[in-house]
């Protein structure tokens, strides 16, 4: 069902059922008030009759009768019948209609002094009228011709009243909620537009004030986040395409070169040598681009478990000097008393990688390679930092550093493919960490990971 429609019915729906109410309670007010007019109507005939036959003594029930059928305020089918102390029937207005009432319901009268009832068509009153020597009770009784057709006539109203709102909301609400829904068409229709070829087309976002004009904004968001992200793929794909196209064209020119005439055992030695390196290289690059497509799929699932950050950092100090014999590193921590605050919830490979390559990365960038590394606990956490003396980098790369394949303009003397620090930085956002960096050209660079309590 389209929300046009359904927003159509809801609205009917909600203005049908307050419509009803309404009508149903003028009805019954209608109802309540045309009995009670004819129960004070028929209180005061019954009031009436009996002062003229009991206290005027030239009034004889036959006299009574004769007024009764002039009378043009009589009642159609209207009966008065009056009884005694003994429940006997001393008059009855109308030889034809005669009200039957055992005793319990004349002593019920005596005792309420009023009440009324209804028997079929007839509304009946009952009244107490004492005079000095008898307490008589007088019964009153008839139908409301009148009043019953005014009701039917009201409800007729009301009823024709109630289909014609529910006609008339009906198409309103049709009406209002094509144009309550057509900005949302508008977004539709300009969303339809966009593809992969224009997305930095954004859509109108009106007033900025209401929730159309958010949704807009929210679109205009998702849209800047799909074309940053168009952007970076575009450019990954055409940085790894590059990174794997050099060694790829090395190492076909060296074995087409070999291939123009014979050469030594030396000769095709050193070649192959070449070609190895050429080869290993190609691997670094395909590891380091399938460690960063796995940390990057959104399905990746992190195994957390109690790591101990100081046990870590002397076992990555001693693998990189094992590594890297000629380079100095140094870890200076600062332990604290309880060493359980040493402790943190991760996945141990992947911080394991992650300041490798920091460290590995200032090695490679100093000359002579040298880090120094430290470790501490503060207020809010814990804090790792990886510090070298090196080339550094320029105010301008610092924004870019952590971008896959991005290489600093000071950094061509360097191998390297430029994505060791896009793994670290997604390393420490899946672990909900904090990476800063700072660094003075010529001077060195020193990486920050805070690591939160929680």
């Amino acid at each position: 069902m389209q929300i046009r429609t359904r927003l159509t019915l809801q609205f009917t729906g909600i203005v049908a059922l307050i419509s009803l109410l309404a009508h149903l309670s003028i009805y019954f007010f209608a109802f309540q008030y045309r009995k009670n007019q004819f129960t004070e109507r028929l209180a005061d005939k019954a009031i009436t009759t009996a002062e003229l036959l009991l206290k005027v003594d030239q009034i004889t029930p036959e006299l009574l009768n004769i007024y009764n059928q002039y009378n043009k305020d009589i009642l159609h089918k209207e009966c008065i019948a009056v009884f005694n102390y003994r429940n006997e029937e001393v008059y009855s207005s109308n030889k034809f209609i005669h009200f039957n009432p055992d005793w319990t319901l004349l002593n019920e009268v005596r005792a309420y002094k009023e009440i009324s009832w209804q028997e079929g068509e007839f509304e009946i009153v009952g009244v107490v009228y004492t005079t000095k020597n008898n307490r008589f009770v007088v019964l009153a009784g008839g139908i409301d011709i009148w009043g019953n057709q005014n009701l039917l006539y009201i409800r007729n109203i009301l009823f024709t009243s109630y289909i014609i709102i529910l006609l008339v909301v009906m198409i309103a609400g049709w009406i209002f909620s094509g144009r309550a829904l057509k900005p949302i068409k508008a977004i539709i229709s300009e969303v339809n537009t966009i593809s992969a070829t224009n997305l930095s087309t954004r859509l109108d976002e009106g007033n900025r004030k209401d929730e159309l004009a958010r949704l807009s904004s929210t679109f205009n968001g998702m849209l800047d986040r799909l074309e940053n992200a168009f952007r970076l793929q575009k450019s990954f794909v055409a940085n790894a395409s590059h990174e794997l196209k050099n060694p790829l064209t090395i190492i076909r020119s060296q074995i087409e070169l070999s291939l123009l005439r014979e050469r030594s055992p030396e000769e095709y030695r050193k070649t192959l040598q070449s070609v190895l390196e050429d080869m290993k290289n190609l691997a670094s690059i395909s590891d380091r681009l399938m460690q960063l497509t796995q940390l990057s799929a959104d399905d990746l699932r992190i195994q957390f478990e109690p790591v101990r950050l100081d046990d870590l950092m002397w076992e990555l100090t001693t693998e990189c000097s094992q590594k890297h014999p000629e380079a100095v590193i140094k870890f200076a921590p600062e332990l604290p008393d309880d060493a359980d605050t040493l402790i943190v919830q991760g996945d141990k490979h992947l911080l394991h990688l992650a300041i490798l390559n920091l460290i590995e990365n200032g090695l490679k960038f100093s000359n002579p390679p040298a880090v120094e590394l430290t470790l501490k606990v503060t207020a809010s956490g814990i804090v790792i930092q990886i510090m070298d003396k090196g080339i550094g980098i320029q105010k301008d790369d610092l924004k870019n550093i952590f971008q896959p394949f991005y290489r600093g303009n000071n950094t061509s003397s360097v191998s390297g493919h430029g994505i060791g620090l896009s793994i670290v930085q997604r390393i420490v956002t899946l672990h909900g960490m904090k990476i800063d960096v700072n660094s003075t050209p010529g001077k060195g660079t020193t990486f920050t990971v805070s690591i939160p309590r929680s």
